[in-house]
């Protein structure tokens, strides 16, 4: 997908994009990749994960309007393919070959590790892929490339460096984008509503304030409310254990613990980007994880009054108030007015306790991995404060119609 797009990107930005070949397996052995050399990163998710992530993928395929057929067999080996692309010194040439072997694989499902194919697409570029392929310079150039992304922090592809700054994904395209100087970049919205819709939609958004994501997805959610007006959204705010779900589905109950070094400096940096793109201030609490099971109750006493949400969300996330301390959270609610007493008193009782189970129960049958999560319609979930873009467009009626496909 992003093969498709980093042009454009650049001529945008009014700069040359520079095509630098690794091999992943490389970067996941330089990184320490929890799934080693030769896995994939999905092979260390849970189930329900890797599941969300590969309806993301499908979701995506079709918003970026991307040509794709199952490929024959996959993975494949792209050793010599890389080889190829690291021997060929003129960088234009580099990005059409490499564009040309990305419709190979992607959308006419061929097998890049034939030598026949690679020979066939050099020739379309005037490029002797044979002799490239077997240069010890093509090797060592590949070698060396694989090694300095590592070094920069680099522990996945698609990568893109902008000066030093390293961002991840093509899903990340918008906030290179900002970061060369066009500062008008978003992620894309596919669908607005006319100006007389009558259209109404349910939206569920599943949270815990344990998560800094669901946070910033909390303080950007009427944002994406009000972007979709006249569509008439009906919020039902659904708070959630997610402990509970991590322990239910198998991650361990601070995600970031299971990542390899170079992922979690990544992590740190993007989510930095994110809330300067929000403007939304974040300020890492003194005690992490949080311990949010009596907030969560405290919320379901209060009807999930969305005020109440938004002040304990900020105490936690912008004041770093201990909100899982019961002497904290009275003095929050407290301070914002609440019926701090009468909420701590209700929820203690069976009936809100249970409520919270429910709910979390929900959210695993549901399918969900993390907070923030989102239910349009009752329909599938999506996942993560980065796909809000994704949920404007399903309020406005938008569906993905492409097939799965087992990647």
């Amino acid at each position: 997908m992003a093969s498709r797009t980093i042009e454009r990107v650049g001529q945008r930005a009014g700069v040359n994009v520079t095509w630098r070949p690794v091999l992943l397996g490389g970067l996941y052995e330089n990184v320490k990749a929890p799934q080693g050399k030769d896995g994939s990163a999905t092979d260390v998710m849970a189930p329900a994960k890797a599941a969300l992530l590969h309806q993301d993928l499908i979701r995506q395929l079709q918003r970026c309007r991307a040509p794709f057929s199952q490929p024959s067999h996959h993975p494949q080996k792209t050793v010599h393919a890389m080889r190829l692309l690291a021997g060929i010194s003129d960088n234009q040439t580099r990005a059409s070959v490499s564009q040309a072997l990305y419709k190979a694989y992607w959308a006419d499902s061929k097998d890049v590790s034939d030598m026949s194919l690679l020979q066939e697409i050099g020739a379309r570029f005037s490029v002797d892929a044979q002799q490239l392929i077997s240069s010890p310079t093509s090797s060592a150039t590949l070698r060396s490339n694989t090694k300095e992304a590592a070094d920069r922090g680099a522990f996945g592809v698609p990568s893109f460096f902008v000066n030093d700054q390293l961002y991840y994904g093509a899903d990340r395209l918008f906030l290179v984008e900002r970061a060369l100087g066009v500062r008008t970049a978003e992620p894309e919205r596919l669908l607005h509503p006319p100006k007389d819709s009558n259209l109404s939609s349910h939206l569920s958004f599943y949270f815990d304030y344990s998560s800094p994501w669901s946070f910033l997805g909390c303080m950007k959610l009427q944002a994406m409310i009000d972007s979709v007006k006249p569509v008439n959204v009906v919020i039902e705010w659904v708070p959630i254990l997610l402990g509970a779900l991590f322990r239910q589905i198998g991650t361990p109950l601070v995600p970031m613990q299971a990542m390899s070094e170079a992922k979690v400096k990544y992590g740190t940096k993007d989510m930095k980007d994110w809330c300067d793109y929000a403007q939304v201030e974040l300020q890492w609490p003194d005690v992490f994880p949080l311990r949010t099971v009596l907030p969560l109750r405290v919320t379901i006493a209060s009807k999930c009054d969305p005020m109440l949400i938004m002040h304990l969300y900020k105490a936690a996330w912008q004041r770093k108030k201990d909100i899982g301390n019961e002497e904290v959270l009275r003095g929050v609610l407290q301070e914002e007015g609440f019926a701090a007493e009468s909420l701590l008193a209700a929820a203690n009782t069976d009936e809100i306790k249970q409520q919270l189970q429910a709910s979390t129960q929900r959210a695993i049958t549901a399918g969900l991995c993390g907070v923030p999560s989102f239910q349009v319609n009752h329909g599938p979930v999506v996942w993560g404060q980065d796909r809000m873009h994704v949920v404007a467009d399903m309020l406005c009626g938008w569906e993905c119609t492409l097939p799965s496909a087992k990647l």
